[in-house]
C-alpha cells in the first residue's frame, strides 16, 4: 500500500505543481468544477446509496453551488435555493417527518462541504500571486499528512480521537503540525521570500491544524455512512475526497487570510 502511494505521488506532484502554475484559468476552474462533481458523486453515493433521486439532487444542488462559486457569481443564490428546495424536497418523498429531516441535513451538508468548499481553490488562485498560495497551502496540508503519518508510527502511543480515526495518535498529531510548517517554509523559501518567517510559520500551524481537522470529520463521515473510502479513482488513495479531506479547510483559511488581510 505504501508503496502504491508512493508511486502515485511521484507521478501527481510535478502534473498538480504544473496545473496549479500553468493552467489557464477558465481550463483550471473547469478542472476544479469537474473534481467538485466527482467528489458530490462520492459524497452522496456513500450518504444515499440505495435513493438515486435524492443522489441526483445531492449532486445538482452542489454542482449548482460550485458554478456560483466558482464564478464568483450567485453563489449566495445557489445556496438559498438549496436551503429552500432542500426543505421541501425531503418532506415531499418522506412521511416520517424526523426520517426527512435527518435527511435534509445530510443533503445540506454534502452540498456545503463538497459543493461549496471545493471551489474555494480557484478564489485563491484568482488573488495576487494565487497559484504561490495555492503550492503553499498544498505543501502545508500534505507536509501534514506526511509528518503525521511517520511520526505515528515511530512514536505513535496516544490514541487522539479513537472512536473516529482508530490509527491517529497524539504523537503524529504532533508531527503532522510540525510537518505542516516545514512545508510551509519550503515554499515560502522557493516562492514567496517576501513573506516573513513568523507569518508562515503561523500559518503552516493553522494549516495543519485544520489539515487534520478536516482528516478527522472525513473520517466521521466515513464512519458514519458505513463506508471504507469515499471512492476508489486515486491508486493507493482511495476516491477524492479522500485526498481533499486535508486541504478543503486550508484552502478557506488561505483564501480569507489573503481575501481579508492583503499584505505586500
Amino acid at each position: 500500500m505504501l508503496r502504491t502511494r508512493l508511486l502515485t505521488a511521484a507521478v501527481a506532484l510535478p502534473a498538480l505543481w504544473l496545473i496549479i502554475w500553468k493552467l489557464w484559468d477558465p481550463v483550471f476552474n473547469a478542472f476544479i468544477f469537474a473534481v467538485a462533481a466527482i467528489g458530490l458523486h462520492e459524497f452522496f453515493a456513500m450518504a444515499s446509496p440505495d435513493d438515486g433521486v435524492e443522489r441526483a439532487a445531492g449532486i445538482g444542488f452542489g454542482l449548482a453551488v460550485a458554478a456560483g462559486v466558482v464564478t464568483g457569481t450567485l453563489a449566495g443564490a445557489a445556496i438559498a435555493l438549496t436551503v429552500v428546495a432542500g426543505f421541501v424536497f425531503p418532506l415531499v418523498r418522506h412521511h416520517d417527518l424526523p426520517r426527512a429531516v435527518s435527511r435534509l441535513g445530510i443533503l445540506l451538508l454534502g452540498v456545503l462541504y463538497v459543493g461549496f468548499l471545493i471551489p474555494h481553490v480557484c478564489l485563491l488562485r484568482a488573488q495576487p500571486d494565487g497559484w504561490r498560495w495555492v503550492i503553499f497551502t498544498v505543501a502545508g496540508a500534505m507536509g501534514s499528512d506526511t509528518g503525521g503519518y511517520f511520526a505515528g508510527r515511530a512514536f505513535g502511543r496516544h490514541k487522539l480521537l479513537p472512536a473516529v480515526s482508530p490509527g491517529k495518535t497524539v504523537e503524529g498529531s504532533v508531527g503532522g503540525l510540525l510537518g505542516a510548517v516545514l512545508g510551509a517554509l519550503v515554499i515560502r523559501f522557493i516562492l514567496l521570500p517576501a513573506r516573513g518567517a513568523g507569518e508562515v510559520v503561523a500559518l503552516g500551524l493553522a494549516i495543519g491544524v485544520l489539515a487534520q481537522l478536516g482528516d478527522l470529520a472525513e473520517s466521521a463521515l466515513k464512519r458514519a455512512f458505513g463506508a471504507k473510502d469515499s471512492g476508489w479513482i486515486i491508486p493507493g488513495h482511495g476516491g477524492i475526497l479522500d485526498r481533499l479531506d486535508s486541504l478543503l479547510f486550508p484552502f478557506v483559511l488561505t483564501y480569507y487570510y489573503l481575501a481579508v488581510l492583503p499584505r505586500g
